[in-house]
Order: structure tokens, then C-alpha cells, then sequence
């Protein structure tokens, strides 16, 4: 508890100190060890990656859930996941930052919408057959079909994958902050 409390405090006081910066503030699990510095150090990257990557100040590594796997990966040979990044999702964001299209927005939120086209329509507001095209475009480019068990959980993990690495998700001009194009955001459900 102190700890939380620490890093919220950590992240009011860089907000006010650098107000027009976008603060994230990440931390590792407690370690009295000095040996274990290096893999704390690595833990509040990945946390700080996730944090920053899903739009989140403050996040530890107890909390970024399935990414904690991906840690070994990126420690011991950050080389593997950035093949299985260039595998599964770099042909997305290649294709979005060509094309200024929204493929890699779209399987993070059909998958966020548990691979529900209405839902992830009405997220990312557009038509749900354009959802269904997209979808298709994504099993061509990438050679994985999300409609199936095994390619919803290889693009996840290439997604994760580009989010450890701290890999920006593509941005077109239509995405650049205070072009929103028209969009009127929703409030956030309240739990």
C-alpha cells in the first residue's frame, strides 16, 4: 500500500512539475536484493511500456497481466519477439502508415470487444462491414485469421509484443492529437 501510494504521489508531483507532458509512472515488484536490480529495472520497463502504450499514468508489473510473460522474452532475447512482432503485426502497421488506415486499431479492439463486429463498430465508429473487410484485409496481409482461435491469440501476442518492445502503434495524420476528425467521445463506463 505504500508503495501505490509513493507512485501516486511520484505522479502528482512529476504532473505538476511537468505540466504539458504526458506522465507515466511504472514500478517493479519489492526487491531488497541488490542481485536483482537488473531484472526490477526491466520489470518497470515492461510496465512502463504497457502503461504507456494503453493509456494508463500509473501501472505496476504486478498488474500488466499476461505481458509478465513476455518479460523473459524481451531479457533474454529481445530478438525473438521482435521476429514474432515482424511476423504478426508489423505488416499492419506497415500497411497503416502507408495507407493511413486503421488495421492494427481495428484488431485491438475487435479484440477488446471479444471478436464482436457490432461492438467494435461502435467503438471505433464506422460500419460493421467495413469491420468485416478490415478483418479480411488483415488475414491477407498478415497470413492470420482472427476468426480463429489460433490467429485472435497470435495477434494479441503480437500486439503485446509491439507493446514491450515500446513499438509506437501507427498513427496516420487522421490520428494526430486534436485531429479527431468529428468523433464525439463517450463518457467512460463507471463499474
Amino acid at each position: 500500500m505504500k508503495r501505490t501510494r509513493a507512485a501516486q504521489a511520484l505522479l502528482v508531483e512529476f504532473g505538476e512539475t511537468l505540466s504539458g507532458f504526458q506522465v507515466t509512472v511504472a514500478r517493479s515488484r519489492l526487491t531488497q536484493d541488490p542481485v536483482d536490480i537488473y531484472r526490477a529495472g526491466k520489470e518497470a520497463t515492461l510496465a512502463a511500456n504497457v502503461a504507456e502504450a494503453e493509456g494508463v499514468e500509473l501501472l505496476s508489473f504486478e498488474d500488466t497481466g499476461a505481458y509478465r510473460l513476455l518479460l523473459p522474452a524481451m531479457s533474454e532475447d529481445a530478438a525473438e519477439l521482435e521476429r514474432f512482432y515482424e511476423e504478426t503485426v508489423a505488416p499492419l502497421a506497415a500497411y497503416d502508415e502507408q495507407y493511413e488506415t486503421d488495421l492494427v486499431a481495428t484488431i485491438e479492439a475487435y479484440l477488446d470487444n471479444d471478436g464482436n463486429v457490432t461492438p467494435t463498430a461502435e467503438t471505433l465508429f464506422t460500419h460493421r462491414h467495413t469491420i468485416r473487410y478490415r478483418l479480411e484485409r488483415v488475414k491477407e496481409l498478415s497470413g492470420h485469421d482472427i476468426s480463429s482461435t489460433e490467429g485472435r491469440e497470435k495477434l494479441s501476442l503480437g500486439l503485446k509484443s509491439m507493446r514491450v518492445l515500446g513499438i509506437a502503434p501507427p498513427r496516420g495524420p487522421a490520428q494526430e492529437p486534436g485531429a479527431e476528425g468529428g468523433k464525439v467521445r463517450r463518457p467512460k463506463k463507471e463499474d
